[in-house]
């Protein structure tokens, strides 16, 4: 009975599900009383998804200006960061009244289906459930990734950790395994370049490595087949990518700006953490927690013993996943040479984001470790009671039900207070908001005290009739003066429709971040109307993610057949 019970435990996947989804209960115990609004940055995606629910509700088409936002001259909440972390939390809304307990549903979410992703990767490297299974349990205690929950709410980041074990898994099954699971690299990447943009630059370089480390097995197969996959990433997230480009070229948007992003070379060397702090936790100039933990420097100190006991079916994997986890943790410290690469390559801003890749690593680095320790037993018995033992040992240790909250002491209302607060603002002024996605020129304008309809910037002009609605203006001007200039009601963003007495005009961006207007002749009257439509290449972009997707579709079914015909 006794060995049953430990071969039920060791080889069937739904007990590892259970013991995942148990795992992931516990990391997830502190969401129950998380005040999401005092961490970092959780008002920011509070705010993003009440406002992408707003735009959705009164269908607004593409859905990315908020009229309500930005002391209601309409703010693109929705148009520069990847769309996955809104829309992910907003299917949770059917659950529950409150956008807070949304992004807390889906936090927990992003934890168990992590350990999954990471479960199959593992299997699909070693074959073994038991390193399969440690190693995503570790994966779901694994310290950053709840430091980016519980203190800093960084969405895009702990969402990436579903991901990376799938992009893997793809690159994997491509270059070493049957090739019969290589579309995991187009879902996986796709999926990542719709949650955080800053990770899916990182996560392809670490992808290049991982193909250029396995050049040997290049053919012409598999480059066809990575031209394939990296065509339907393209296709399938143009509708985000597209508009953003588009936006990049048109204005000088801040998010799009590294220097005012501060994350050139210098400032991202600046943001490297000193080595002690691993072992120590908080550095003095931040709030962020960097120690590692005993339990996982004991689990990652264990390769010492076991490395030449590796099992030499996996132990290429595990020496790829060590350089990639040394290689990463040296990137987020001074050593790595940030001073000196091109200030394309220093996106991330953070040096410490790269922790996200080392645990990832480390997480299957360790699991084997453990597993090869464990696998020296000679008594089966014992060996099954220490593998029991050891996942115990692991969530007991690594759990942190208590955690210790670090929230900014000037956000002091609770998530209900907050939330109510903003929905019951007529409008959302714009220092209530991150600002990162306005031009530069609206820096220097005061929003809150700005008039809230047509100014005459230059010229002379008499607004006689004047109604805003959402996004929609219309007014009567009178004894417009030629070469008069007027600034409308609305943030610059591209996709709005200017007419002057139904006929199409041209705008362009004022001194202060808004749309503007110039009236070449004398006119009398002229009948104004601003409404937003989008661009055609925007329309054009969804089109394109859309048939894409389709076509991705019938890929996938075209080679399952494909697959069924060989096999019979």
């Amino acid at each position: 009975m006794n060995v049953l019970i430990f071969d039920d435990l060791k080889n069937d996947k739904i007990i590892h599900y259970i013991l995942i989804f148990l795992a992931a209960a516990i990391a997830g115990i502190p969401l129950i009383n998380l005040r999401i609004y005092g961490t970092d940055d959780g008002f920011i995606h509070i705010l993003r998804i009440m406002g992408v629910d707003e735009i959705l509700e009164n269908g607004t088409f593409p859905p990315y200006i908020c009229s309500r936002y930005c002391d209601g001259f309409g703010y693109a909440i929705n148009l520069f960061y990847p769309p996955l972390v809104t829309y992910g939390p907003l299917l949770f809304k059917m659950f529950t009244g409150h956008y807070y307990d949304c992004l807390k549903i889906y936090s927990f979410f992003t934890i168990f289906i992590s350990g999954i992703t990471m479960y199959k990767f593992v299997y699909e490297i070693t074959k073994k459930r038991e390193i399969s299974v440690i190693s995503a349990i570790i994966y779901i205690f694994i310290p950053y990734r709840l430091e980016s929950i519980y203190n800093r709410f960084a969405i895009g980041e702990f969402s990436t950790f579903m991901f990376l074990p799938l992009l893997f898994l793809g690159l994997y099954n491509l270059l070493n395994g049957d090739g019969k699971k290589h579309y995991y690299i187009a879902i996986s990447a796709s999926l990542l370049m719709l949650t955080h943009t800053i990770t899916t630059f990182y996560a392809a370089l670490f992808s290049l490595l991982y193909i250029l480390l396995n050049i040997k097995k290049i053919n012409k197969t598999i480059i066809k087949k990575l031209a394939i996959n990296l065509v339907f990433v393209l296709l399938i997230t143009a509708f985000f990518s597209i508009p953003l480009i588009e936006h990049k070229l048109a204005g000088d948007y801040i998010i799009l700006d590294s220097w005012k992003m501060h994350s050139t070379p210098h400032e991202v060397y600046e943001s490297t953490v000193p080595i002690k702090y691993f072992f120590t936790g908080i550095m003095e100039k931040s709030d962020m927690d960097y120690k590692l933990g005993v339990p996982l420097i004991i689990l990652i100190l264990l390769g010492l013993p076991v490395l030449k006991k590796i099992n030499k079916d996996y132990k290429n994997e595990y020496l790829i996943m060590l350089l990639i986890a040394v290689l990463s943790l040296l990137m987020t410290t001074k050593y790595f040479l940030w001073l000196y690469v091109p200030q394309f390559f220093t996106r991330l801003q953070f040096a410490w984001r790269m922790l996200t890749f080392f645990e990832f690593a480390i997480s299957i680095v360790t699991a084997i470790n453990l597993y090869t320790l464990i696998d020296l037993i000679p008594k089966q018995n014992l060996k099954d009671w220490m593998l029991l033992l050891s996942i115990i040992l692991i969530i007991a240790s690594m759990a942190k039900i208590s955690y210790d909250y670090k929230y900014e002491k000037q956000k002091t209302l609770s998530d209900e207070e907050y939330e109510a607060k903003m929905l019951n603002q007529q409008t959302i002024q714009h220092m209530q908001i991150n600002r990162e996605y306005l031009t530069d020129n609206t820096r220097n304008a005061n929003m809150s005290l700005r008039e809230k309809g047509i100014i005459v910037v230059s010229g002379s002009a008499d607004i006689i009739q004047e109604n805003k609605e959402g996004l929609t203006l219309s007014a009567k001007v009178t004894n417009i003066e030629k070469n008069t200039t007027l600034e409308l009601p609305n943030l610059y963003y591209l996709g709005y429709e200017v007419k002057i007495n139904g006929n199409k005009i041209n705008y362009f961006e004022s001194n202060n971040g808004f749309i503007a207007i110039k009236i070449d002749e004398d006119m009398n009257q002229a009948d104004i109307t601003v409404s937003y439509t989008g661009t055609t290449l925007e329309k054009v972009s969804y089109v394109i993610s859309l048939l894409a997707f389709i076509g991705f579709i019938g890929y996938l079914i075209k080679e399952k057949r494909k697959q069924n015909e060989k096999s019979n």
